[in-house]
């Protein structure tokens, strides 16, 4: 990527003692673009990424090397697993027996 900002040097200015004027540059030195060589594109990709997993219902935060790799997340591999184990065996509220009360009371 070529950098297109140029700053160029001032002349020295004249004090209050000075009485010698300073040499000007009648015409700036023209600006040479650097020749890049042919270089690859890079893949873009954003560091952490987010996504939404579905299957176990939870947003999962993804961390990259820089081949763009998934390197590690939030939660790992193995609890994505054990939410999507959940979500398949999740037992509903008609499964779960009351507690019973009746031997306490007297």
């Amino acid at each position: 990527m070529s950098n297109e900002l140029s700053i160029q040097a001032i002349p020295h200015l004249l004090g209050a003692g000075d009485n010698t004027a300073a040499h000007r540059n009648p015409a700036p030195a023209p600006v040479v673009a650097p020749v890049a060589p042919d270089a690859k594109p890079v893949k873009f990709f954003v560091n952490p990424d987010f996504r939404f997993d579905a299957a176990a219902g939870l947003a999962v935060i993804e961390f990259r090397d820089n081949a763009g790799k998934v390197t590690d997340s939030i939660p790992n591999q193995r609890q994505l697993d054990a939410y999507r184990t959940h979500q398949g065996t999740q037992e509903g509220p008609s499964t779960l027996k009351p507690a019973d009360d009746t031997a306490s009371t007297g």
